[in-house]
């Protein structure tokens, strides 16, 4: 297994996850109103194909996830799917094989498969996220720190690259983070700079906590 540390270094850049092949749709996202007349709510839940089922719910539940229930593929008789809940109003779908010898599709990077998934975690888990994974048996990256986001990543069983992300300033509870976020990209437009960093944020929420 290739150390995530160094798949991040090859793809860093992209702060975008993808959809999959294979005939899983990507994630829907309805609710909020975009420009262009779309309605956004959020992001969906992302659906990772995975070889081994049991194996990938196990990795998961280290992670604190939750599995709520396994189904048959309405769209694959030879493949099942589990949903697992990763707090607050997130989840995983997990898509995987009904036996052994079941080859449902094959992950690639590159254009219509997933770059990596990101999974929020507080920033008091950040700063033991290294003693936390170790003590589940998980394998992570030293913490990446890129802007106002802290960032450890690994890999799932199928070698998918996952990030744990925490903010470096924690908005106060009750503060909307879309906002804090519109609000700091309009600090660094008036700045001149090229990227969105902490002292932004903090700067925003000085700002919405008036």
């Amino acid at each position: 297994m290739r150390h995530p540390a160094a798949l991040y270094r090859t793809c860093a850049s992209l702060y975008i996850t993808r959809g999959l092949r294979g005939g899983v749709r990507a994630p829907t996202l309805v609710g909020v109103r975009t420009g262009d007349g779309m309605e956004l709510r959020g992001l969906g839940y992302p659906a990772i194909i995975c070889k081994d089922m049991q194996r990938s719910i196990e990795f998961y539940s280290k992670l604190g996830m939750r599995h709520l229930y396994t189904e048959p593929n309405r769209d694959d008789t030879e493949s099942v799917q589990a949903l697992l809940h990763a707090g607050g109003d997130a989840y995983l779908l997990l898509v995987g094989p009904t036996h052994e010898g079941v080859r449902i599709a094959e992950a690639s990077l590159g254009v219509g498969s997933m770059q990596y998934l990101t999974l929020q975690v507080s920033a008091d888990f950040m700063d033991q996220a290294y003693f936390e994974l170790s003590t589940a048996g998980v394998r992570g990256s030293e913490e990446i720190r890129r802007g106002y986001e802290r960032l450890v990543f690994l890999e799932d069983p199928d070698n998918v690259l996952i990030a744990l992300v925490a903010w470096s300033t924690e908005p106060p509870p009750g503060l909307d983070r879309a906002e804090v976020l519109a609000r700091a990209g309009e600090i660094k437009d008036a700045a001149g700079a090229p990227f969105v960093e902490d002292e932004h944020i903090q700067q925003a929420i000085a700002a919405l906590s008036r």
